[in-house]
């Protein structure tokens, strides 16, 4: 019985670490939500005015904000499911312009931060629009948004299922 109650401290430990612990000092990943910066980087205000010259709607907004990410998780932030058990450093980047301009690793609460500023910073969202998600995947927190489209709510989850492959509207969920 003693090995049991041990085992049972251990785990529920374990998920107040992930789920409490990490949201208290990870950047992003805290209980309040987020806010975008007063003053947007020029690159990022060029970015969203660009992609709202190209868009017709929420969705096709949406859906090139979502490509526009999906590549620079891929390529450039070099975004791997394995990076992040290694990385973890690189979990307290918080400057924006850092975040965008980067070549180097940065997880799934930065990559959501960007997507969140473009998407709050258009004029088809606002800030209300885009809420967070938290799962619990290969036995890390895993953090996904869900955006406002006219009456339902998709699921934008570039460093869980886009790098897998799966499209806008797909989230990551237990073992990925």
């Amino acid at each position: 019985m003693m090995i049991f109650y041990t085992a049972l401290i251990i785990i529920v430990a374990y998920f107040l670490l992930i789920f409490v612990g990490l949201r208290l000092v990870v950047p992003f990943l805290g209980f309040k939500k987020s806010q975008p910066p007063a003053d947007l980087p020029l690159e990022i205000r060029q970015a969203i005015a660009q992609l709202e010259n190209q868009s017709t709607d929420q969705m096709s907004y949406l859906q090139a904000v979502y490509n526009l990410v999906l590549d620079k998780t891929l390529h450039q932030w070099q975004h791997t499911r394995f990076k992040a058990a290694t990385r973890v450093p690189r979990a307290f980047v918080n400057d924006l312009a850092e975040i965008w301009q980067t070549k180097d690793f940065i997880y799934c609460t930065a990559i959501n931060y960007v997507i969140f500023v473009m998407l709050a910073g258009s004029k088809y969202f606002k800030e209300s629009d885009v809420r967070t998600r938290h799962v619990f995947v290969n036995f890390v927190i895993h953090q996904y948004l869900q955006v406002r489209v006219g009456e339902q709510w998709i699921d934008v989850d570039p460093a869980g299922t886009g790098i897998r492959g799966k499209p806008l509207g797909n989230h990551l969920s237990f073992f990925g």
